[in-house]
């Protein structure tokens, strides 16, 4: 009898019971091995009949378990082989997939790519590099014991196995398993024609004479599980968010009896440390690799934020506050508008601002007043670890009152901090805290930010495209995507993107000495300020 091979096999149940799970026919196992022929230990003589077609695969050539011919513990040999194209993806299997979405313009690669690509698997992909263990002794692997027909529980257990080994398979290209396959076979025939030689020296053996675990199987099944969760930017989350599920299984087991103290050590250059986990290995590698690839990613970045929409909003925002009856309403403006304005004015990404201090402002607040309007400028103190870097340290950039655009940086600064000084009493701690003094995240101010853009389009249509959502706005990135667009546009040069911004590369970071004093940074600073305040100048 033929068995759909996209239904993994599973277990005679106990009799008397339903051998149906959700209204399909399962076949329990075969209790003779007929066609069954070759030697364990020489992979180039297996023969067995396809699982799904019943076509006899011979000499080795097609999809065979590492264990066709190997008892393992108290179960007999497996004998499960497929024709390449016959190892299919379950008909229950509803992990994501790129060609699920269907608005292409947010995806990373054309979806059409992929159509027929993770479904199958190949000939020889059982000789790829990592072992290839069928489902059903991959299933007594991870559980120790034979499926039930009717247990729901093992059915999709099944299936999520399934897509894992599809998912490992695909990380090599379908030309690559092709020229492996071709190449063995044409230099083992030729050895063994024209060479005294024991098969045994040139053909390694198949199969994992254990049951039990030695890949990281349990890991990738809760890892594609993890898949199946609702997603922001797509119906299910996103690679990036499923990849954590290895890490923290990484930092468990090494936080575990398996540690390792053992180093490898380079000069000049960082440590490395040994690890034996599953995580680590190259099957797992090779999982982790092929979910990517089936998975895709729906990039979605937050729009840039223009001089002209900063204008916009600040406009929206000075109506609010101007016609506001309450000092709460004031201070939600004050708030939303200083952190988009500190945001834009020095390149800082969202997670940065909240690092602004409040006693650094007030430092330096009534030095920074002084001289010509055209040469007042604001000196944004931060105090913290910034990205890409280890230590806490002191970082100041320059904002200026006047610029190309008279953004109004300097009136909703003093809004803010007569705010901080007058009305809250505050002169130490950060500029942006919650009621508990802690440092306040940025989700605490972007919905306002949001609603500001909505108004400043619904009065100048023309500030946002009509295909672009408030939505596809966050303080998060849309200040400093617009900056640094906007200074690029006006000609600023590299150099002093770069100094704002700190892309260093890694031989200039080796020179800064983080942790000096406040003052001592400042003065630093001081002897850049005219080349530091042509960013903010240019917006």
């Amino acid at each position: 009898m033929q068995r759909d091979s996209a239904s993994p096999l599973v277990a005679q149940p106990p009799r008397g019971q339903d051998s149906t799970i959700q209204g399909r026919e399962e076949y329990p196992l075969p209790t003779d091995r007929q066609g069954v022929g070759g030697t364990q230990d020489n992979y180039m003589t297996w023969t067995g009949h396809c699982l799904e077609c019943s076509t006899i695969r011979k000499r080795g050539h097609g999809l065979f378990c590492g264990n066709f011919l190997l008892a393992r513990g108290d179960y007999p040999p497996c004998g499960s082989v497929w024709c390449g194209k016959c190892y299919k993806e379950s008909r229950n299997d509803h992990f994501p997939r790129l060609d699920d979405n269907q608005n292409g313009s947010d995806l990373e690669v054309d979806a059409a790519y992929t159509q027929n690509r993770y479904r199958c698997g190949r000939d020889g992909d059982h000789l790829m590099g990592v072992p290839f263990e069928c489902d059903l002794c991959s299933f007594r692997n991870v559980v120790g014991r034979d499926p039930v027909i009717t247990d729901g529980r093992d059915e999709f257990t099944l299936t999520a196995i399934r897509r894992v080994l599809l998912d490992v398979m695909w990380a090599r290209e379908p030309d690559t398993v092709t020229s492996n396959w071709s190449r063995a076979r044409r230099d083992y025939d030729m050895a063994v024609d024209n060479l005294s030689l024991d098969y045994r020296t040139i053909l390694p053996v198949l199969g994992n004479p254990g049951v039990g675990d030695r890949v990281g199987l349990g890991v990738a099944l809760t890892t594609v599980l993890a898949s199946l969760r609702q997603g922001k930017n797509a119906a299910n989350v996103q690679f990036d968010t499923i990849r954590k599920t290895q890490t923290w299984y990484a930092n468990a087991y090494d936080a575990g009896e398996n540690f390792s103290c053992e180093t490898v050590v380079g000069l000049d250059q960082k440590k490395q440390y040994v690890s034996t986990g599953h995580t680590f290995g190259k099957w797992f590698s090779r999982f982790m690799r092929g979910a990517r690839l089936r998975m895709g990613m729906v990039r979605r970045q937050n729009e840039a934020l223009t001089s002209k929409m900063v204008l916009g909003v600040c406009a929206e925002a000075e109506k609010i506050w101007t016609l506001a009856h309450s000092e709460v309403r004031r201070t939600e403006m004050e708030d939303a508008v200083c952190f988009m304005l500190i945001a834009f004015g020095t390149g800082l990404r969202g997670e940065e601002v909240p690092l602004v201090s409040l006693d650094g402002l007030l430092t330096f607040w009534i030095e920074t007043r002084r001289g010509d309007h055209s040469d007042r400028y604001m000196m944004m103190t931060l105090s913290g670890r910034f990205k890409g870097e280890v230590d806490s340290r002191w970082h100041m950039v320059p904002i200026c009152d006047k610029t190309r655009s008279n953004i109004p940086f300097r009136l909703w600064m003093e809004r803010i901090m007569r705010r901080r000084v007058n009305c809250q009493h505050r002169t130490k701690g950060w500029l942006f805290e919650t009621k508990t003094g802690a440092r306040a995240k940025l989700g605490k101010y972007d919905p306002t930010f949001r609603s500001l853009v909505t108004l400043a389009r619904a009065t100048n249509s023309r500030l946002v495209a009509s295909a672009i959502e408030p939505d596809d706005f966050s303080l998060w990135r849309s200040p400093r995507r617009g900056a640094v667009l906007e200074t690029t546009q006006q000609g600023v040069d590299t150099k002093v993107m770069e100094l704002i911004n700190r892309w260093r590369s890694k031989e200039a970071a080796k020179g800064s000495t983080p942790n000096l004093p406040m003052r001592q940074v400042y003065t630093e600073v001081k002897s850049t300020l005219p080349t530091m305040m042509q960013y903010s100048r240019a917006l």
